[in-house]
């Protein structure tokens, strides 16, 4: 690429990182290595001077492997990012080859529309739950960083295109909390804003356990979390009760002999019984805590088309409300709510 720049007659230095990094410490990678790592960048591209920096968008031999500890894919995001945070960039551009992230997943849903904006909350949660959007520790060092870099994503193939940009979420100041607003003048009460995306992740299996026991319900949860921990699984959804606990678990997690010897644990704490070819239905927006019946137009939606739900989940901070579904009707579940939720909202 720099030679070629060259031959177009832009001045262009190849700025080689396979060798940059010098870290010492041992064990998982804490943010002092990305603080250092983005210093390092910082010092080498501006070396260039008033040259174009091509820079390479491997660090080469990392303590504890980032592909294989906190990264795995994504290195040249990454890279990406430390370059704008060592050099204080007014916006990071990653360039894909889509026009950006839409509200839903364009080649399943015809009606997906492309999201000018989104906030990192509502990024990281779409990102978890199915769609590719931005690798989170990506987007943690630019948005973290001092000033908050913002991210926009455009397209290889579209250049022109306006892309989406992922803006910092508000500073807020010392005391203030958000609050759910409810204007007491039911004629103040505006239209609610529209969810912003609904995502699917599919390879989902999911683990019911009911205990056998009538033993508190803390210790019933700690032990099971206890060997989902030992056996290094992860839970990317949970719905509990006082003696009933179901876990939807991903696939990388549910495959081979760590999942086979957690289930007979399990049995340990009550009856077992487990779901294989489900997936994640996940609607995400950060408007939602203030979206009155939000949930329940999502339930009732699904019901009326004959989608049954096996599992239902919320997290605290209401940006995101999940089901599991059976993955056969996961393509069409999605049309569904983006058709009511999204195109018929109003």
């Amino acid at each position: 690429m720099a030679a070629l720049l060259k031959d177009l007659g832009v001045a262009a230095e190849y700025v080689d990182l396979s060798d940059a990094f010098h870290y010492d410490a041992t064990g998982r990678l804490d943010q002092s290595f990305y603080q250092e790592a983005a210093a390092v960048l910082r010092k080498k591209i501006t070396a260039c001077e008033d040259r174009v920096p091509v820079v390479t968008g491997f660090f080469g031999n990392v303590p504890g492997s980032l592909i294989d500890g906190d990264i795995g894919r994504g290195y040249t995001d990454l890279c990406a990012a430390l370059c704008a945070v060592g050099l204080k960039a007014d916006e990071l551009q990653v360039w894909k080859e889509v026009d950006g992230i839409f509200t839903a997943d364009p080649t399943k849903v015809p009606t997906a529309r492309l999201l000018h904006s989104i906030t990192p909350s509502e990024a990281a949660e779409l990102t978890f739950y199915g769609s590719e959007v931005i690798h989170h520790l990506t987007m943690d060092q630019v948005i973290h960083a001092s000033p908050p870099i913002p991210i926009r994503i455009k397209n290889v193939k579209n250049p022109r295109g306006v892309g989406t940009i992922v803006v910092p979420d508000p500073v807020l100041t010392a005391g203030h909390q958000i609050q759910r607003s409810q204007p007491s003048d039911p004629s103040l009460i505006q239209k609610p804003k529209r969810p912003t995306a609904v995502t699917i992740k599919d390879k989902i299996s999911v683990i019911n356990v009911h205990s056998n026991k009538r033993s508190i319900s803390h210790g019933f949860f700690a032990k099971v979390f206890s060997i989902l921990d030992s056996n290094q699984i992860s839970v990317d959804l949970i719905s509990t009760s006082e003696v009933h606990v179901s876990m939807a678990i991903h696939a990388g997690n549910s495959e081979g002999s760590s999942f086979d010897k957690a289930r007979l644990e399990l049995e340990d704490c009550g009856d077992v019984s487990v779901l294989h070819d489900m997936a994640i239905l996940s609607l995400v927006g950060a408007e939602m805590k203030n979206m009155i019946g939000i949930a329940g137009r999502m339930f009732s939606t699904l019901g009326e088309h004959n989608v049954n739900l096996e599992m239902i989940s919320q997290g605290a901070s209401e940006i995101n409300i999940s089901c599991v579904i059976d993955a056969r009707d996961a393509t069409r579940a999605m049309n569904i709510l983006h058709t009511n939720l999204f195109t018929f909202l109003d």
